[in-house]
């Protein structure tokens, strides 16, 4: 059944719907019906309703012939509401405006017999219900006109007024542009908004289907999108709040997938306080505690350098700062969030610094080194051509620290850290500077960490979310940059992409592993992975490898073994894993298939203990089950380890290699 809503409340009104005889009212509804080339079908159903009750006429319609049922309520009824309704109660059409009057048209694409249900929602009294049938009706500006596609597209879009709801159906208008958070063909209506002057301007849609709503500076053009919602609470539900400037605006009301129907939409504008006002009344941020808010339905007040300007919603807060200090400001959001520091509110020329996406799109970081002073933090959000404005909740903490540092855990060669076991953080915030290497450090706070290496061992520190840049290194003299053993440098302009590794082999002693800043100014916290692996032992595991053997299958599982290889794929591979030798006789194209009952990994190195020569890796073959490589290699002596995703991915599996001509 295809549905059609359409809504007849404004010429019930313009026919003198506020009288409260039925009689007078009904005549004009006739003469305007049937001037509109519609006809009246059935008898005319009369009665009286307490509030709550209901009635059902039994009806039947015919496929390819609309229908308009009519109910007019008399004075004593405040909403009359009617339903249309098929098999099953399964609606197919309904009025959704809240008066003394209420209209349904239905399109049926079948014969049946349905029931039209009148409701009498608030008030009591005597109602009159009629059928038209003609073609579809929609509206125009509160008039009903028979047969047009109408008013509400780009060439000719409907003025949407303030402060006044306006009715309106998507049933039979076109499908020219689609919101990016409704895709779908459903046919929309346009309207033209004029903003005289700032403001926070509110949209809000009730409709009888799936809706949205989205609003453009260019008309057809996704492109100049300022916002858009489908669904706000429900899927009848939709609604925008954005801060425009002085111009013309066009707003859409769409459907998500195929949807249409009745609607009801509301613009209202709040003219904007000064920025001085909004700076004069900034609450004040306090160093270490949490402050948390939502910029949902604010306005746009500032801008930033980052995050695409930044022109969303936004909420700023003064933060004291009594001496020269490290300032460390974090932000968390459930949205595409923004953070910015001023040293003058209302300037946009004494910004700081910016940062949009730290590590992911819902996190934010600002550090710098600041003078005593009162500066202004800036919870924000991004803004970039044609994609949803950031808007939402956020959790906003800043931290204060001395610029010598000499508090942190592992500040100084004599307080050196142990090394955790596992992941652990580090965080140079509070540190001070005790050493450097000869790829960075100079000047910069750093820490230091003790390593025993009891037997000859290969060294893999990691470093990932860094947030700050700097280097790491190895010293065998704690402060002694000639005693460097390795130095490698931290990088943390897209940490989202890229972690860094310092890899290096070390005879049994006492070592320092540091991590340092690039500059006095950079410092910050890090998740670090480091990893000692006994080199002698592990040339015992790769000397016992099984050798496999071409078209061979092979069953094994991980469970009760270790972890001794580590591999680029598959989050590390830092699960129990086996190796196996294979032997090349000439050059060959090789297949290695893995199927596992857990979430398995594969990877090949020409030597057993150097994860530098790591060949190739694959984690899942078409699902997280099933691993392949497929490579062409020369002749000569490899190593295949059946390993797992992360950590904890252990189980059965079989392994099977394959050789042919390259």
């Amino acid at each position: 059944m295809k549905r059609h809503h359409h809504l007849l409340l404004g010429l019930a009104i313009a026919c003198g719907g506020s009288g409260g005889q039925l009689e007078p009212r009904f005549v004009a509804v006739h003469n305007t019906m049937s001037a509109m080339g519609l006809a009246q079908t059935g008898p005319i159903s009369e009665g009286s309703l307490p509030e709550g009750g209901e009635v059902r006429l039994d009806v039947r319609l015919e496929p390819g012939r609309c229908t308009t049922f009519l109910a007019l309520g008399s004075s004593s009824v405040r909403d009359l509401d009617i339903r249309v309704v098929g098999e099953g109660d399964r609606e197919i059409g309904r009025d959704v405006t809240h008066d003394r009057q209420a209209a349904a048209q239905v399109c049926p694409d079948r014969a049946g017999d349905y029931q039209v249900i009148v409701t009498m929602r608030e008030g009591r009294g005597s109602y009159l219900v009629s059928s038209w049938s003609g073609a579809p009706v929609v509206m125009h500006g509160g008039v009903a006109r028979a047969g047009e596609v109408g008013p509400g597209t780009c060439d000719d879009p409907i003025p949407l007024p303030l402060g006044r709801p306006v009715t309106g159906d998507t049933t039979g208008a076109r499908n020219v542009t689609q919101g990016p958070c409704a895709q779908g063909n459903a046919p929309e209506r346009v309207y033209r908004l004029e903003v005289e002057q700032r403001a926070q301007v509110s949209l809000q849609l009730q409709s009888a289907y799936d809706g949205a709503l989205y609003i453009l500076r260019a008309c057809g053009q996704i492109g100049t999108m300022i916002a858009c919602n489908d669904d706000h609470g429900d899927t009848s539900h939709s609604r925008i709040d954005a801060t425009l400037e002085p111009g013309t605006y066009f707003v859409v009301v769409d459907g998500y997938g195929e949807a249409s129907g009745a609607y009801e939409l509301l613009a209202t504008a709040t003219p904007l306080r000064s920025v001085a006002e909004v700076c004069a009344d900034a609450p004040a941020l306090v160093a270490g505690r949490a402050q948390n808010g939502s910029t949902e339905g604010q306005a746009d007040y500032f801008q930033a350098t980052c995050a695409g300007g930044a022109a969303a919603p936004d909420q700023v807060f003064r933060l004291d700062v009594p001496q020269r200090a490290r300032l460390r400001v974090r932000q968390s959001s459930d949205h595409d969030g923004a953070l910015y520091v001023r040293s003058t509110c209302d300037d946009a020329t004494t910004e700081i610094a910016c940062n949009d996406d730290f590590i992911d799109t819902r996190r934010s970081l600002v550090t710098a080194v600041v003078d005593p002073g009162r500066y202004f933090v800036y919870a924000d959000g991004y803004s970039g051509p044609g994609q949803p404005i950031g808007q939402g909740t956020f959790s906003l903490t800043a931290e204060l620290a001395s610029p010598a540092g000499g508090s942190a855990t592992g500040d100084s060669c004599g307080a050196a850290a142990p090394i955790p076991t596992g992941t652990f953080t580090i965080d140079t915030f509070e540190a001070s500077d005790a050493t450097r290497g000869s790829c960075g450090g100079a000047g910069a706070p750093d820490v230091i960490y003790a390593l025993d290496v009891r037997a000859r061992s290969r060294l893999d520190a990691t470093v990932r979310g860094a947030e700050f840049e700097g280097a790491m290194y190895v010293q065998r003299t704690c402060g002694d940059a000639s005693s460097e053993v390795a130095c490698t440098a931290i990088a943390s302009s897209d940490p989202r992409l890229a972690s860094s590794t310092l890899t290096t082999m070390l005879a049994p002693g006492r070592y320092s592993l540091v991590f340092d800043g690039a500059r006095p100014d950079t410092f910050g916290s890090a998740e670090v992975e480091v990893r000692l692996t006994d080199l002698a032992a592990l040339e015992r595991v790769c000397q016992r490898a099984p050798l496999l053997q071409p078209g061979r299958t092979v069953n094994g599982n991980t469970t009760n073994g270790t972890d001794d290889f580590q591999a680029s794929c598959a989050g590390g591979a830092a699960s129990n894993d086996v190796v196996y030798r294979l032997r090349v006789p000439r050059r060959s194209v090789v297949r290695v298939d893995l199927s596992s009952d857990y979430d398995g990994a594969l990877h090949l190195r020409r030597d057993c203990t150097d994860p530098a020569t790591e060949i190739a890796c694959n984690d899942d073959h078409e699902d997280n089950r099933h691993s392949r490589i497929e490579t062409t290699l020369d002749a000569g002596t490899y190593y295949v380890v059946v390993d797992g995703f992360r950590t904890g991915s252990v189980g059965a599996y079989s392994l099977q290699v394959q050789l042919s001509n390259p």
